[in-house]
């Protein structure tokens, strides 16, 4: 009993440091971060969303400028910086930090600085952590995106054309589960030539859509160890 005792705090002693070096290194890269913002900002200042680059990466940015009379000046700020990256990026965000908030003396107004996520980054991090498929919704500050993760198993008889067409209809089937508005049924029927090895395949799809699952759009798809994975997504309007 006393030897199992000491395994467990030698190994708890063990994780301990490597715990703490973890959340330094952390601390330091956001740190790193809110630095460089401030010194570009400061160095050409702007007001809404903008891609900043360094040599390395690239940052998804928002300033936005709240009146010293505001109240809930930080919420505002939050809802102005969801609805500028909306209307500058080409790709959703959906994760808002503030990194910074800069008051201006002569005027008495404050600027706050955001750090906007973009969705695939989003969804690929939470992936990585856990792997998951199927339908979920997800909330930025004033919009919300229905995602649709899809992963295949690789197979030797199917072509790129053909795995990118499958996942489509298993979105639109997940999606369709979810919203009740689309009726899909599919079937793939893989032919092989036993004399030459040689495989062809034909697709009959039957699809009826009404409403939600026909405006879901691809918005990337990535290997992981074994599956291909796709997401589809599309905004929620009210």
């Amino acid at each position: 009993m006393q030897s199992k005792l000491s395994i467990h705090i030698i190994s708890f002693l063990l994780i301990l440091p490597w715990t703490s070096v973890k959340a330094q290194s952390f601390n330091e890269e956001k740190n790193a971060l809110v630095n460089f913002v401030k010194r570009m900002y400061k160095v050409a200042p702007f007001e809404g969303a903008k891609l900043i680059e360094d040599a390395d990466n690239k940052y998804f940015i928002a300033a936005i400028t709240i009146s010293k009379d505001s109240q809930n000046a930080a919420t505002i700020a939050t809802q102005k910086a969801s609805q500028a990256a909306k209307e500058t990026f080409a790709e959703p965000c959906v994760k808002f930090e503030m990194l910074e908030s800069l008051k201006n003396e002569s005027t008495g107004n404050t600027t706050y600085l955001f750090f906007c996520q973009p969705l695939t980054e989003f969804i690929k991090n939470t992936y990585k952590k856990v792997a998951f498929t199927g339908t979920k919704i997800i909330a930025s500050p004033q919009i919300q995106y229905v995602i649709s993760v899809v992963a295949l198993k690789q197979s030797s008889n199917g072509s790129s054309a053909l795995n990118d067409r499958v996942a489509e209809i298993k979105a639109k089937q997940q999606t369709s589960a979810l919203f009740n508005g689309s009726n899909i049924s599919s079937d793939v029927i893989i032919y092989t030539d036993t004399k030459t090895g040689n495989s062809n395949s034909t697709e009959v799809i039957r699809e009826r859509t009404s409403g939600f699952a026909a405006g879901l759009q691809l918005l990337d798809k990535f290997q992981d160890a074994e599956n291909l994975v796709y997401i589809y997504f599309r905004e929620l309007t009210s």
